[in-house]
């Protein structure tokens, strides 16, 4: 396994007159895939090594493609001494790509935001690896201030500093694994006083910047089977610690700490458990819901809807019956009027008979009559 180190450093040496380490198949395909300004942003022979990547497989391999995103002041040929022990490993140099954002190696450059430009630039160069290479999910690695951006290239949605343009939807279902080195997912703390660009309050790394605050909002969308966060207790760049909070911590993240490593330590000199984390996982669900299309979008939504409440409920007081009121007994009728009696008819006295007049009886036998 020693040439292949070896032919991966001299591949990094005998390229740096060139520009990029990017193999002719590779260049073929992007010059029949895209424009020439397109391939001339990718490649960035105007750096010293502004890109490599690339080749035909010679065997099978059960590694997936992985994408280096490297960080501030920094170009894509500064990772081979990843990639080499990478290599020294066996994993395909055809399957390690990277290009440039920014300009390259520059020092003493401070001015410098996780722009809407790099953003773009690092998510087409996903998208084209996905592509060139055929694969249904492929894995992203960033480094320091390349972990933020990354991970806003994999969420998608509208530039923070540019709500007019649209990343496009969120690629988990297209990244398996996600890896964080040194990252400044929270910030960092030399911005505790913002002195240069890269402290901004929009796209910087100050705390809560609009940038921190849009990529943290989620959980679990860097990738659809688990996602890695590799931190040193060392760091004196992004630190440990920043905005009271782990620097290089972001939800859903599984935190790998290292002790006593400094900044470009943990980045290089941790590749072999960069690898182990590639290769320890199968495949799977994340368990989160995927983010949305349009991050602030979604957040509008889910302030607006109506969520269950889960505090536990307030004892009311017992309120005291109140007597019940009596029924009010029902109206009576008032009397009415006594008619006045109905006198009886009065019948007409039938007229008196007179007496008919008695007739003297007749004398008795042996009755003298009476002498007048």
């Amino acid at each position: 396994m020693k040439w292949i180190t070896v032919a991966v450093a001299l591949a990094v040496i005998n390229t740096a007159t060139c520009g990029h380490d990017i193999h002719k198949h590779f260049m073929a395909w992007m010059k029949q895939h895209y424009t020439p300004e397109e391939v001339k942003a990718f490649v960035r022979d105007d750096l010293t090594t502004g890109s490599i990547g690339g080749g035909l497989l010679t065997k099978g391999t059960n590694d997936r493609p992985v994408v280096f995103v490297h960080g501030l002041n920094n170009e894509a040929g500064n990772l081979w001494k990843v990639a080499r022990v990478f290599a020294a490993h066996g994993f395909p140099t055809q399957y390690m790509f990277a290009t440039t954002w920014g300009r390259g190696l520059e020092p003493t450059n401070f001015n410098v935001g996780m722009s809407c430009a790099h953003v773009r630039h690092i998510r087409r160069f996903i998208e084209m690896v996905l592509k060139y290479t055929g694969a249904k999910q492929i894995d992203v690695i960033g480094y320091s201030m390349g972990s933020p951006i990354a991970r806003k290239a994999i969420l998608g949605g509208k530039c923070v500093d540019d709500a007019n343009v649209a990343l496009g939807p969120s690629l988990q279902s297209r990244i398996h694994t996600y890896i964080s080195v040194a990252g400044a997912n929270q910030g960092s703390y030399l911005c505790g006083l913002p002195f240069f660009e890269i402290c901004n309050a929009n796209t910087g790394l100050s705390c809560n910047s609009k940038f921190l605050a849009d990529i943290n909002w989620f959980k679990n969308y860097e990738s659809s089977y688990k996602s890695f966060n590799l931190a040193s207790s060392g760091d004196s760049v992004v630190g440990y610690m920043a905005c009271g909070k782990k620097a290089s911590e972001f939800p859903g993240g599984h935190e790998w700490k290292v002790e006593g490593l400094n900044h470009e330590q943990t980045e290089f000199d941790t590749a072999e458990i960069q690898l182990k984390m590639l290769r320890e996982s199968t495949d799977g669900k994340s368990k989160s819901r995927p983010a949305g299309k349009n991050s602030f979008a979604e957040v509008k939504k889910y302030l607006n809807t109506k969520r269950r409440d889960v505090r536990p409920p307030i004892p009311e007081k017992p309120v005291p019956k109140k007597a019940a009121a009596k029924k009010a007994a029902p109206k009576k009728a008032a009397p009415k009027k006594a008619s006045p009696p109905k006198k009886a008819p009065t019948k007409k006295a039938a007229p008196a008979k007179r007496a008919a007049p008695k007739k003297a009886a007749p004398p008795k036998k042996n009755q003298k009559p009476a002498s007048h």
